[in-house]
């Protein structure tokens, strides 16, 4: 019986070793850089009404844990659907002008237009064509998170070999099949690259819009602690606002290992 115990043992202890491993150096970072900031004011003598340590604000996560809890819900739900439309719209526009050379000429270069344009300015646009509250918010997240993930899902389509192509032809795969086994999984390493950037611009359209004009969201209880000499809130919307972009990131690494098991160990 504990020789059974003990083969079973065998393979826990490399991915405990390795959990280990993933985990530690990231935690270490964080209690040193948190230590830095709780006792950095006080060395250098910055005023806590103008940098606050953790100590000083981490307590609005709990006396204002209701506003706090319904703008990072209101900001996230824009960003999970600006995010997903835009995803939705361009993996597909991507293998359209991966495939025809066509498309690449002639629509292409439109996009690259549309793209250079800085998104920042476009926002007083959006409020003013669709006004306050979900829309413009939506919209601009959606355009600045719609390039990089087209830019990659036009790089991952076009990545596999054509003698490959050729090769499963010859062996009686359909395009389909071509697709769903061998040009699909080559592809998807660039599309969840473009998703992790993309990520990160949804969540900085979002904060603009909402900077700009909106009613509810994380930068809006920014702006009303900044109104009122709040420092502490205004500093646990920021904290907050971080803590969102890392959610949604890490829910991202999450569906990157789930839809490709073969890249796990990597």
């Amino acid at each position: 019986m504990a020789s059974v115990f003990a083969e079973t043992a065998k393979p826990l202890r490399p991915r405990l070793a390795n959990g280990i491993e993933q985990i530690v150096p990231p935690a270490l970072v964080l209690i040193v850089f948190v230590v830095a900031w709780e006792f950095g004011s006080e060395w250098f003598g910055i005023p806590k009404y103008l940098f606050p340590a953790p100590s000083d604000f981490m307590g609005k996560f709990i006396t204002d844990r209701s506003a706090i809890t319904y703008n990072f819900a209101a900001t996230g739900y824009v960003v999970i659907i600006g995010f997903t439309v835009a995803t939705l719209i361009s993996v597909p526009l991507g293998l359209a002008i991966a495939s025809y050379s066509s498309l690449r000429r002639s629509l292409f270069p439109l996009i690259v237009f549309f793209e250079i344009i800085p998104k920042t300015i476009t926002a007083p646009l959006l409020i003013v064509w669709f006004g306050f509250g979900f829309t413009p918010r939506m919209g601009l997240t959606t355009l600045m998170t719609f390039f990089p993930i087209l830019v990659n899902s036009i790089a991952g389509f076009s990545s596999m070999n054509p003698r490959l192509q050729l090769i499963t032809k010859s062996m009686g795969a359909d395009p389909w099949q071509t697709f769903r086994y061998i040009r699909l999984p080559a592809a998807m390493p660039y599309i969840f690259s473009g998703m992790k950037i993309g990520m990160v611009y949804a969540v900085t359209a979002c904060i603009t819009v909402e900077f700009i004009g909106a009613n509810e969201g994380l930068e809006v209880m920014i702006l009303t602690g900044s109104s009122y000499m709040d420092i502490g809130l205004m500093f646990a919307g920021v904290i907050a606002t971080a803590l969102l972009a890392m959610l949604l990131t890490g829910m991202l690494l999450g569906l990157e290992k789930f839809m490709m098991p073969w890249r796990r160990n990597q």
